[in-house]
């Protein structure tokens, strides 16, 4: 998780420089057409404004207001935005190339040395995505409250710790307290809960092989790998087998590396069998598909699998995909009434592929499943052939070049937007009054935030029910969404509403900059097929999903507002909680901003975690130390600080507790140096917030190499929290969770679980998957999900129960323990 946050900081600083530092697109002074309004922030002026119109095709592009929550009346609406839009970013290239290519006109076609008379290059267009995962990272057990328990409990903590009641996030790993549903790589295992030896499930996602015959890089055939000799001296090699021989269950069964001998000088030779994994040429390359998360529903399981395949460089004969077709998601719906125990595969009871569709999250209410997604367009298409090096363009002058350039362009954008809105299968009844009307995700400035681009992705909300009964194994669904010309930050659902929060620009006319600010598209999921139902824009960008939360009518969303000094080269941030009023039927579309608060933190601090409890905004700052905010929202308008605490280090994930009636919020994060900022390992606070007016720190504890995804256990009052350490050799490895008690006052280790030996975690060859920790309770029974193997612990004790090995044996398929 603290990869994640650090990751979320990193785009929003990049993204931040990108649009503050680069020189202008186009060399204009800022428009001044813009109407006065005096709104303020998370509220917009009802007057449609448009983009000012750049270069020889006229275009008229809306700016995003609430007005887009309209959708359209019928698909030719869309699809006249859409061509509209491409108009737009087709005429800025143009544009572009006569303002910097200036010496473009000096190229002599009767030249044979001039590289623009050579004959064209045939490109193949990358068709590639990204996907953004903007989940969160959380513990693994529900919450709850408790006083003093005797330790003879029983405790059971299998579900999701879920943000929002009635709402169950996906995961990869899922139980409903008689099986645990784990997915790992391209296998969907299944076991008895309580007894992990009773048997399994194994169900292998299906895929296509590519025929790798027509690859661009000609016949491919697999590089052969000698086997692998890696030797240690006797002395260590023992003493590190023997420190762990009581783990020699665990990882006997799950290297393939199990051949020994000696050598002359008495070294211990482990051979490792393999054939390349890897193959001489990436473009022909198709992995296994990935199984990105599991949903459960009753007696249903779904499954969201990512499959890739990297053939962009393939010339094809047919017309190329607009749609990005490097990745597709094939959503599947199996039968869990049966489960077998003999390795055998779980029923299949429905399918849906959504070509080009990149995962973000998904949740469920009831029976209803409902994805979020994101396309990718591929509109290089479209932009390859204006650009001046094309040899059509040689020795032409910017007037001659403009006129055939937009011949170019228009003979393509027509037929581009046909096949956009046909790849994208947004059609209900022949309407397209899901979809958020196209506009720029920008305001304060009628110029182009985005070079033109507004079109590149596609965010859907994806929704089917999975208790029907399929026809033909054949899943229908139902999809809403908008084009982003930002990017995707984070996802909030209820469940009746959900929204996408998607970090675009806003002018600022006192820098001259354009700052970020978060546009907030809310869709209503009350019904079968979702819709637009609201909108709204604030400044900064949110760090999670936690950032997000709806309480009696309102969305409170903290977000983090970065400004760049060019004269110092340093950074500024402001941090603030807005406070939203959700619209009710009849009451517009706009989520009017109702209050907000004054900057979170000191100077500099940027935000670390946030959690909102009711009518209390709990927030996580960060520079150097750890500042710990509470605020008041029970009045929306007025929202105020309460009370503050500032100690080392931070926290990045709250969670609310109770011990002995007291109630507590448990920190967990990272321990730093004050002195040279460096992280120490992880910091495990406890907060008493009795009195949020003067907040204490009731117990903390740090513990190097661990590392902050942790599950917590009300009744048991334990903590479980992974950690791992490599040393590069094979020696003092670890990888597993350590278990701690947690008491009023006091945060005590009590044992440690570990998943596979330091040696075999060093030398052994595994099955390229690599399951996230996770850490469920049955019947007091505690059972560690990690890496390759399933491990069953007497939660009072942590005697060993079993455990399962999930690593298959695979001679084609020789990975290293860790897969980053």
């Amino acid at each position: 998780m603290i990869m994640l946050n650090l990751l979320n900081l990193f785009l929003t600083l990049l993204l931040y420089l990108l649009q503050h530092l680069q020189q202008p697109l186009l060399t204009a002074e800022p428009t001044t057409t813009k109407p006065a309004t005096t709104t303020k922030p998370g509220q917009v002026s009802k007057a449609t404004q448009y983009l000012d119109s750049v270069g020889p095709i006229e275009t008229k592009v809306r700016i995003i207001d609430p007005s887009v929550v309209n959708g359209y009346n019928s698909c030719n609406d869309l699809k006249d935005d859409i061509l509209n839009a491409l108009n737009h970013y087709v005429s800025t290239i143009i544009a572009q190339e006569i303002q910097y290519n200036v010496d473009a006109e000096k190229c002599d076609p009767n030249d044979p040395n001039n590289w623009w008379n050579q004959p064209p290059v045939e490109v193949y267009p990358y068709s590639g995505g990204f996907a953004e995962d903007a989940a969160a990272e959380a513990p693994a057990s529900e919450s709850g409250s408790s006083g003093t328990v005797a330790m003879k409990v029983t405790e059971d903590s299998f579900g999701t710790n879920n943000q929002v009641e009635g709402v169950d996030e996906a995961d990869v790993v899922k139980s409903d307290g008689e099986y645990v549903f784990a997915a790992y790589g391209d296998l969907l295992y299944v076991w008895n809960a309580t007894d992990g030896t009773a048997g399994v499930s194994i169900t292998a996602m299906p895929y296509e092989k590519v025929d790798l015959s027509n690859c661009y890089s000609g016949t491919w055939e697999p590089m052969p790998v000698d086997d692998v000799a890696v030797a240690e001296e006797a002395s260590n090699s023992t003493s590190s087998e023997a420190a762990n021989a009581t783990l020699s269950d665990v990882s006997s069964s799950n290297s393939t590396a199990s051949d020994t001998n000696a050598n002359e000088n008495g070294e211990i030779i482990r051979s490792r069998k393999a054939t390349s994994i890897m193959p001489g040429y990436w473009p022909c390359y198709q992995p296994k598909p990935s199984i990105l998360s599991l949903l459960l529903q009753g007696k249903r399981l779904t499954a969201i699998v990512s499959e890739s395949s990297y053939m962009p460089m393939e010339k094809e004969t047919s017309e190329p995909r607009v749609m990005s077709d490097s990745s597709k998601l094939i959503v599947r719906v199996y039968d869990i009434s049966n489960i077998p125990t003999d390795g055998s595969a779980l029923t299949l009871l429905g399918e849906r592929v959504l070509n080009g569709t990149s995962y973000n999250s998904a949740r469920s209410v009831n029976d209803t499943a409902i994805i979020f997604a994101t396309s990718y367009f591929d509109t290089y298409q479209l932009s390859s052939d204006l650009y001046r090096y094309n040899r059509q363009y040689c020795g032409l002058n910017d007037t001659e070049y403009e006129a055939l350039a937009v011949k170019t362009a228009l003979n393509k954008t027509e037929r581009f937007a046909e096949r956009m809105l046909e790849e994208l299968q947004v059609q209900v009844d022949g309407k397209c009054d899901s979809i958020f009307q196209v506009a720029a995700m920008q305001s304060g400035n009628t110029t182009d935030a985005f070079g033109g681009n507004l079109l590149g992705s596609f965010v859907q909300v994806i929704s089917f029910d999975a208790s029907s009964d399929f026809v033909d194994k054949k899943i229908s669904t139902n999809i809403a969404g908008g084009f982003s010309s930002g990017w995707i930050s984070s996802i909030y659902a209820t469940q009746d509403f959900a929204a996408t929060l998607s970090v675009g620009s806003t002018y600022n006319a006192t820098t001259n900059y354009w700052d970020q600010a978060t546009f907030i598209l809310g869709f209503d999921i009350s019904t079968p097929i979702p819709k637009p139902f609201s909108y709204a824009e604030i400044p900064g960008s949110p760090l999670n999903q936690y950032s997000a939360d709806l309480y009696e009518g309102h969305l409170r969303v903290v977000t983090t507002e970065w400004f760049w000094s060019d004269a110092t080269s340093t950074s500024t941030t402001t941090n603030k909680i807005f406070v939203l009023k959700v619209p009710k039927s009849g009451e517009g579309s706009t989520m009017t901003l109702t209050g907000e608060t004054d900057h979170v933190g000191k100077p500099n601090e940027s935000i670390m975690s946030v959690r909102f409890m009711g009518d209390k905004g709990y927030v996580v700052t960060y520079l150097r130390k750890d500042p710990f905010y509470v605020y008041d929202l029970s009045n929306p308008s007025k929202p105020k600080k309460m009370g503050e605490l500032e100690i080392p280090g931070y926290s990045s994930y709250l969670h609310p507790i109770e011990i002995d009636g007291v109630p507590l919020m448990l920190g967990i994060g990272m321990n730093v140096n004050e002195t040279t900022g460096w992280e120490t390992g992880v910091k495990i606070s406890l907060f008493d917030v009795t009195d949020p007016t003067t907040l204490r720190v009731n117990a903390t504890y740090v513990d190097e190499g661990a590392y902050s995804s942790a599950g917590y256990l009300p009744l048991s009052q334990k903590l479980i929290i992974p950690k791992s350490e490599y040393t590069g050799t094979a020696n003092n490895n670890f990888d597993g969770f350590v278990v701690y008690d947690i008491g009023f006052g006091k945060v005590k280790p009590s044992y440690e679980i570990q998943h596979a030996s330091s040696y075999d975690m060093y030398y052994g060859c595994w099955y390229g998957a690599y399951m996230p920790a996770r850490s469920f309770v049955f019947k007091s029974k505690l059972t560690t999900i990690l890496s390759h193997t399933a491990i069953s612990t007497d939660l009072e004790t942590g005697d060993r129960l079993w455990n399962l090995t999930l690593d298959v044996k695979n001679n084609t398929d020789c990975r290293p323990y860790f897969l980053y």
